[in-house]
């Protein structure tokens, strides 16, 4: 874009568009969020099936 290539846009479309970007967002935090809850129950998981092995083998 070259000097003076500028948008007019009005208050109330700047915050939509604001809007849309949090909500887009949200959604991102949201899959993150389920992501790690996942990864933490798997790791969870793994130590109490490390611990299982270990008493059964000692």
């Amino acid at each position: 874009m070259g000097k003076g290539n500028y948008q007019m846009v009005t208050v109330q479309e700047y915050v939509n568009m604001l809007d849309k970007e949090v909500t887009y967002l949200d959604n991102d935090a949201k899959e993150i969020k389920a992501s790690v809850e996942k990864y933490l129950l798997n790791a969870r998981r793994a130590a109490t099936n490390a611990k299982i092995l270990e008493t059964l083998l000692a």
